[in-house]
């Protein structure tokens, strides 16, 4: 990223739990077919309204970072608390969320989802879509010109992904989704 980034341990080194960073994780839960859901929060909702994300989101007491991805997953898709991933979940690595404070634990796991689905209509304006396929191919891979810090921040160049029918893909979760991208490129798409 081009501006303040550091590593999640860089992160962890300078702070506690709590008061310098708040821990979170996402679900990245890729269909038979494929695809990958994506939320797109809801506008005005802090540092990352309007913006691309995986499900998830902050860790509660008493749960681990696992359970956390599970539970935001099911809350921000709308899905019960029965349905579980068909895969043991595989985290992937921490990414540090400079803006929001939060240190990130992707899960990726593979699972089944309905074609429409009950979303929080409150936290997630839109679930998109994304194709596994599109991911890799290198072609939607760009630097588009992003607002950062919301209505009140400033713009600056980002690396992401444009995939077509979605908003702009960039930061955190265009990191996580970098890494599934070389983790499929690896082991032929």
């Amino acid at each position: 990223m081009p501006y303040g980034r550091t590593s999640a341990a860089e992160a962890r080194a300078s702070g506690r739990a709590g008061e310098a960073f708040r821990e979170a994780a996402v679900l990245i839960g890729v269909e038979p077919d494929g695809r990958i859901a994506l939320i797109e929060r809801a506008p005005g909702g802090g540092v990352h309204g309007g913006q691309m994300a995986l499900p998830g989101g902050a860790l509660e007491t008493g749960e681990t970072l696992l359970q956390c991805a599970l539970r935001e997953w099911r809350e921000e898709l709308g899905l019960s608390t029965e349905v579980e991933p068909f895969s043991e979940p595989v985290a992937l690595t921490e990414v540090h969320v400079v803006p929001s404070r939060f240190i990130v634990r992707p899960h990726v796991a593979a699972v089944r989802l309905a074609d429409v689905l009950d979303f929080d209509r409150t936290e997630v304006a839109a679930v998109h879509r994304l194709r596994t396929e599109d991911l890799v191919d290198g072609a939607f891979q760009l630097t588009q010109r992003v607002r950062v810090g919301g209505p009140s921040g400033f713009t600056i160049e980002a690396p992401g992904f444009a995939f077509p029918d979605m908003p702009f893909i960039w930061g955190a979760t265009a990191m996580m989704l970098g890494e599934l991208k070389a983790i499929l490129a690896a082991h032929g798409g």
